[in-house]
């Protein structure tokens, strides 16, 4: 006889200490399959930043979790994201589901149980969001590219989990990028801030979105865009959420954004900062502005914060330009991650 299974929605608002325990039984156990050493934040915190989250005007969110022995056990989880209409880019990203986290533990495995709880979730997704005709899925794990494959998904993007252990920097380089980048632009002003002022927030988004944009995105076909409401809801979230997002960037002598780098930085995970976009306007290139301001980046968290062991951040392995720059700085990949796109059939509902 098979194991009875129950595909439940997981609403943090309105959840249960009891399910709170099983979702975090079931995520925490997921991420440990492929970082067995990293420390892992508080389960206090955590629910802290999930409900402190949602909902986002931007986005809608929804979380799945399977339980097994009558209740008793996680068995899988998985969560959906979706453009809300909020969003600047609502209209020509409104058919792309972001569905990630998806997993099932061990013991439950070749059941059967991942393609019950996708064709719930599309079955769901076609009351909430009927507009989604497709899904992005991250997988990291060889179990996730197997299940992907065999559902008809294609690798859309090759992307990686980059990490530089400080302790293995080579610093002597990195101020002299600092100050080479310095001299060869004598008229440009470097900003370092944890809110972007009110004078260069309009040229701020303009800048972000098109830096944005020359990522190279594979076979992704999504537009991204960000805008000064947006980088305020951000600003104000991070700090209800005690996350320290810093943004260096340059004010050039034609009083435009040059280029830009952002980091975040949360107390609770001392030991590591999240390096985001890091990205120089096309006409600025070519002045060394994507070293400085990575140099710059760098040697404010080690003066800001001693207890960073690593710095991690993400990019396409097809991005040589920032890639290059990476590796010189002494990142390495941790992390391989193989985004696949799916289209939705009626034999994914069943």
């Amino acid at each position: 006889m098979g194991t009875d299974f129950e595909i439940i929605p997981f609403d943090p608002h309105t959840a249960t200490d009891e399910l709170w325990t099983l979702y975090f039984d079931q995520t925490e156990a997921a991420y440990r399959e492929y970082e067995p050493e990293d420390p892992l934040l508080s389960r206090a915190k955590k629910k802290e930043l999930t409900l402190s989250s949602l909902p986002n005007p931007y986005r809608n969110d929804y979380t799945y979790l399977v339980l097994a022995e009558g209740g008793a056990v996680p068995a899988a989880s998985a969560s959906m994201v979706v453009e809300a209409p909020g969003s600047p880019t609502y209209a020509s990203n409104k058919h792309i589901g972001n569905l990630h986290g998806l997993s099932v533990s061990p013991k439950y495995r070749r059941q059967g149980l991942a393609t019950r709880l996708v064709a719930h979730i599309l079955r769901d997704m076609a009351i909430r969001e009927p507009q989604v005709t497709e899904l992005q899925v991250p997988a990291a794990l060889e179990t996730g590219h197997k299940f992907l494959e065999r559902k008809g998904g294609t690798v859309s993007l090759v992307h990686s989990e980059n990490r530089l252990y400080l302790k293995d920097a080579d610093w002597a380089m990195i101020e002299r990028w600092d100050a080479e980048g310095a001299r060869r632009n004598p008229g440009t002003e470097i900003l370092t801030v944890t809110e972007i002022p009110e004078t260069d927030l309009q040229d701020y988004a303009r800048a972000y979105t098109e830096t944005i944009n020359q990522q190279p995105l594979g076979g992704l076909q999504m537009k991204m865009e960000i805008t000064p409401d947006q980088i305020r809801y951000m600003e104000k979230k991070s700090a209800e959420q005690g996350t320290v997002h810093t943004t260096i960037y340059t004010r050039e002598a034609d009083g435009r954004v040059g280029g830009l780098t952002e980091t975040s930085y949360l107390g609770d995970l001392g030991h590591v900062a999240r390096q985001m976009l890091t990205g120089v306007r096309q006409e600025y290139r070519g002045r060394g502005l994507g070293k400085l301001l990575k140099a710059r980046m760098l040697l404010h968290i080690r003066r800001e914060y001693p207890g960073v062991k690593y710095i991690v951040t993400g990019n396409a392995d097809s991005n040589a330009p920032m890639m290059a720059i990476n590796t010189a700085l002494g990142f390495k990949k941790h992390l391989p991650v193989l985004l696949y796109t799916l289209k939705i059939k009626p034999e994914l509902l069943k």
